[in-house]
């Protein structure tokens, strides 16, 4: 096996590993989560519908890598369009010339990752108790207690600092929840 290949190979090994660990914090994570404070799913779809009804809204934060998007009964949170397609775009002008066993699984890799990078968290709108915006940030105060800040991790240019929404477009986007809790007979 050539120096290229084993290199390619452990890349791909190494990068394996770091899916696989990511997997295991997600189901922990969530299976820790989940059952205690409100009903949330990972979205079997790529992304939420991008024709919106009348009172569904999408807000994206400070330099568009994240969004929010109310869609009828549920609340979609994930990476925006733009950045799943510029992530696309960065693996698929990544290509290795390697056709051993590292560019194999490289392929494989690129593949499984593509297949799941623009998967959104989805939320009823009935498991919501509140939601309001503070300092950059979009709180839910959920029925079954408790309290969950989204994106509360996200860094805009390097800088956790900066607030990831707008507070016009969060404002926005609370007004459109609270109108579609009321369409469903928010108790």
């Amino acid at each position: 096996m050539s120096d290229t290949s084993r290199k390619w190979a452990g890349r791909a090994f190494q990068f394996a590993v770091v899916l696989i660990a990511l997997a295991f914090a997600g189901n922990w994570i969530r299976s820790h989560f989940n059952s205690a404070r409100h009903d949330s799913h990972v979205a079997g779809l790529e992304m939420p519908p991008d024709s919106l009804g009348p009172g569904d809204i999408r807000i994206m934060n400070a330099d568009s890598t994240v969004d929010l998007v109310l869609v009828g009964d549920r609340i979609w949170a994930g990476l925006s369009p733009r950045m799943v397609a510029k992530v696309r775009r960065d693996m698929d002008t990544s290509q290795h010339a390697d056709t051993g066993l590292g560019g194999s699984i490289a392929k494989m890799v690129k593949s499984s990752v593509a297949g799941a990078i623009g998967t959104h968290v989805v939320y009823r709108v009935s498991d919501i108790r509140d939601v309001r915006f503070d300092s950059g940030r979009v709180i839910f105060d959920w029925k079954s207690g408790g309290h969950d800040t989204m994106f509360k991790n996200t860094r805009v240019n390097g800088d956790r600092s900066n607030a990831p929404f707008t507070q016009a477009d969060a404002e926005r986007f609370i007004a459109a929840v609270q109108e579609r809790q009321k369409q469903i007979g928010k108790p």
